[in-house]
């Protein structure tokens, strides 16, 4: 299996049988320069005490992403799977306690005025759970791997003086206020460049804290689609499967402008630009409320389209050489969808014929095997996905 951030997978990751090409793998060039204009930043020190408190006080919102886990939290839902083992967890205490320095932490100031944690979330994870005495999953957080004197501690065991130590230290942070309409897109970049240790959190990760709201909520209905879990497989922990229902919806509304003008070469130029991951960022930015969006017929047509390939090509039926290609699944039902959202949805005959024609061209291999954010290519795979599903 090739995947793009493999090097990001932590021990109880789990990843799909052969998903390939990331648009991350392939967008350095979208890390450019940040304009001073977006962005406003300083340096804070906040108390151990103090950022536990705003954590329950959700005046500090942690970005992951895990519908299962933050049922009944005030999260309601942007989180993402604990990627920490509970030995990691204590160490980090442990460190604390010992006077130890520990990493700042990253921090974005939000409209509503909440601060949300772009990098550190780990760690607020871990003093959280210590404070409150239990682990993520219902266990007694008890100190364990950890120098003999602070063993078998729990935070309300500790000696008085090891508390007061503990809520004391003063954890640095890097608190980042973006203004204007490309303030949330410079964070982006910005956050792209300086998330480089711990675990790495994926481009949709990022994502998914950044331009929460109606839009994620809306993508998370579809990815939960039982014909797409089918076609897919079980859910991601890093936010694939997330990120190529997003890629499906944005090449769904590239065809839905381009369809008949796609020898315009003014329309393509302003219509889809690279890299792959500001477009899919514009996206979520132009549709953040669902504004001027028909959220139902959409997920209703990309519904259809899931369940049209899962019944006339079977669990199978998007893989491209026998694995999940995502330039390839954002094609064909970018191309379904956009067709179902029309009422032109092909019969089932015409659904297996045009899969298997795509399989067969030599030219639309070349247009998902390599440099798949280019424009030419993009506009390549997608008109091709649309004729052969229109013939």
């Amino acid at each position: 299996m090739v995947l793009a951030d493999a090097s990001a997978s932590g021990p109880d990751q789990e990843e799909p049988d052969d998903l390939v090409e990331d648009e991350s793998q392939q967008d350095d060039e979208g890390l450019v320069d940040i304009g001073d204009s977006t962005l406003k930043y300083f340096g804070a020190d906040f108390d151990v005490a103090g950022l536990v408190r705003r954590l329950v006080d959700g005046d500090i919102a942690v970005p992951r992403f895990d519908p299962d886990e933050s049922e009944g939290s005030s999260l309601e839902g942007f989180q993402r799977k604990r990627v920490w083992t509970n030995s990691r967890m204590e160490k980090f205490i442990e460190s604390l306690l010992l006077g130890w320095p520990v990493p700042s932490i990253f921090l974005v100031l939000d409209v509503d005025q909440r601060y949300l944690v772009l990098d550190g979330q780990q760690r607020l994870t871990s003093l959280r759970c210590f404070f409150e005495g239990r682990y993520p999953a219902g266990r007694e957080f008890v100190l364990k791997d950890v120098a003999e004197h602070l063993q078998d501690a729990t935070y309300a065991t500790l000696n008085t003086e090891s508390k007061r130590r503990l809520n004391n230290t003063f954890i640095q942070a890097t608190v980042v206020e973006p203004t204007g309409p490309e303030g949330h897109e410079s964070v982006y970049r910005l956050f792209g460049r300086l998330n480089s240790g711990g675990v790495i959190l994926t481009p949709q990760e990022i994502r998914v804290a950044l331009y929460r709201g109606p839009i994620v909520d809306w993508l998370r209905q579809l990815n939960s689609d039982s014909s797409w879990r089918s076609l897919f497989g079980a859910p991601h922990n890093r936010l694939k499967d997330h990120e190529l229902v997003l890629r499906v919806m944005a090449m769904r509304e590239v065809i839905e402008k381009m369809d008949g003008h796609w020898a315009d070469g003014a329309l393509r130029l302003i219509v889809y630009r690279p890299p792959m991951s500001e477009f899919l960022n514009k996206f979520l930015g132009n549709h953040r409320e669902l504004q001027d969006f028909d959220a139902d017929g959409l997920r209703a047509a990309f519904s259809s389209a899931c369940t049209a390939v899962l019944r006339t090509m079977g669990q199978d039926g998007l893989k491209l050489a026998g694995r999940l290609n995502a330039a390839h699944v954002d094609a064909v039902l970018g191309a379904l969808t956009y067709l179902s959202y029309r009422n032109e949805m092909p019969q089932d005959a015409v659904v297996t014929q045009g899969i298997r024609h795509l399989r067969d061209s030599e030219d639309y291999s070349l247009f998902v095997a390599r440099s798949t954010s280019h424009r030419e290519n993009v506009y390549g795979r997608l008109s091709a996905a649309l004729a052969a599903f229109r013939a």
